[in-house]
């Protein structure tokens, strides 16, 4: 997407030539990349290090709005280090991904509405959460929250404020939406929600989200028992609300092609509940004072070591022999001439390569009727590709798949991947 943006100066292209690319990610994220990929070349550098940057910024507003929440330096402290427990958020701190910019942006309008509360001077978090918002459609739960805590308390400046909010996103997104002719509209909802659910796959989540937030979800439960206003009313009502609304939220991690990345927005959430929780429960009971280190480290042991099966590796180290298998994979991009396929995106990126197919979104498409792979077949059975890198999805995109398979052959497996030439043409008789 950034090198179609850096290139074409739109990433929403209209699929009916190539590229075929899927793009389901608004412009913020994707514009700085694009500008470091002008300034310094394609790379996974940029990228990574803007991801990581997004997740130290992330802990540093958490660190300030947990001030805020919990009694104490020390409580702050730990519980921001509890954050980077799980698998799942070392993970994807730098994985090249939107979610770290779109939860620093989420977070930080939610610690301006903790500082201003609703008056003029929180107008930095409308922005904030706006540029959430353009980082990740999706990103709408702070806001959804602090909205429906000025609903429930019947506050009069409810009305204004959802007008605030609401018709300058929704000027803004328009504008994207003409500026491309309609196609940023297509991409970004019935080309993003075209997908496959698997409803088992919720449930086993669910259960392991459960399993490493436990002692987190037990606090919160003791304090909806023991001192239910705190949570219920007041500051705290807030954060139940966006803890619930990224309960059910995650639900959408049935979603075919979901990660893990889909548990990040959820553990903030409970981390931050589970903060005025422990505030509260300290407050109504004097001995939970000095009790609370020993509950953050159960805490932090249990979301750190639960599922160990999860914590490995990069597969870089685990299977060193993947690094000289990329290289080859590299050495064959660069010498191959003429276009090239690959379900490995960057590796026609950073090699300065065209990508003209983005496997999933255009499986997605197909299967849901707003694809039509012609093009696609057709030059596959002319062999116009002369270097092919598949791994699974291009082989279950219908037609084009069965033309793979006929009409290509493997010269080579190299990690996950496979390199396919096309087949020497049949003698005329």
């Amino acid at each position: 997407m950034a090198q179609l943006l850096a290139e074409r100066g739109s990433y929403f292209v209209p699929l009916v030539d190539y590229p075929f690319v899927v793009s389901n990610y608004p412009p913020v994220f994707i514009g700085l990349v694009a500008l470091a990929q002008k300034a310094f070349g394609p790379s996974l550098l940029a990228p990574r290090l803007l991801s990581l940057l997004a997740t130290l910024g992330l802990l540093a507003v958490l660190h300030v709005l947990l001030l805020r929440v919990v009694a104490g330096r020390w409580a702050a402290l730990a519980l921001t280090v509890l954050f980077v427990m799980p698998w799942f958020v070392t993970t994807w701190a730098a994985l090249a991904r939107v979610d770290m910019l779109a939860l620093l942006f989420s977070l930080g309008g939610l610690l301006v509405v903790a500082r201003h509360g609703a008056t003029r001077r929180a107008w930095p978090a409308l922005v904030l959460f706006w540029l959430a918002f353009f980082t990740k459609q999706n990103a709408l739960l702070a806001p959804a929250a602090v909205l429906g805590d000025l609903l429930l308390a019947r506050d009069r400046r409810f009305g204004r404020a959802l007008v605030a909010f609401a018709a300058p996103l929704a000027l803004a997104f328009g504008t994207l939406v003409l500026a491309t002719h309609g196609a940023a509209w297509r991409h970004l909802v019935p080309y993003t929600a075209a997908a496959d659910y698997e409803w088992d796959r919720m449930a086993e989540s669910y259960l392991q989200f459960a399993v490493i937030a436990g002692p987190l979800l037990v606090l919160i439960a003791a304090a909806l028992v023991a001192v239910p206003r705190a949570l219920l009313a007041g500051t705290g009502r807030v954060y139940l609300l966006y803890f619930l609304l990224n309960l059910a939220g995650l639900a959408t991690i049935a979603k075919s092609g979901a990660a893990q990345n889909y548990y990040l927005e959820p553990w903030l959430a409970t981390l931050l509940l589970a903060a005025v929780a422990l505030r509260a429960l300290g407050a109504r009971f004097a001995a939970l004072g000095a009790w609370w280190p020993a509950v953050l480290l159960a805490a932090a042991a249990t979301a750190n070591y639960a599922y160990p099966s999860l914590h490995r590796l990069p597969q870089a180290l685990r299977r060193p022999q993947n690094a000289e298998e990329f290289v080859t994979l590299t050495r064959l991009v660069r010498e191959t001439k003429g276009p090239v396929l690959s379900e490995n995106l960057s590796l026609l990126v950073v090699n300065r390569r065209p990508v003209l197919l983005e496997p999933y979104g255009v499986l997605m498409l197909t299967k849901h009727g707003l694809f039509r792979p012609d093009v696609l077949v057709r030059d596959c059975e002319a062999g116009r590709f002369p270097l092919v890198i598949t791994e699974t999805r291009m082989g279950e995109i219908p037609g084009f798949g069965e033309c793979l398979e006929r009409r290509y052959e493997p010269v080579a497996d190299l990690g996950p991947y496979q390199a396919l030439r096309p087949r020497p043409a049949a003698p005329a008789r």
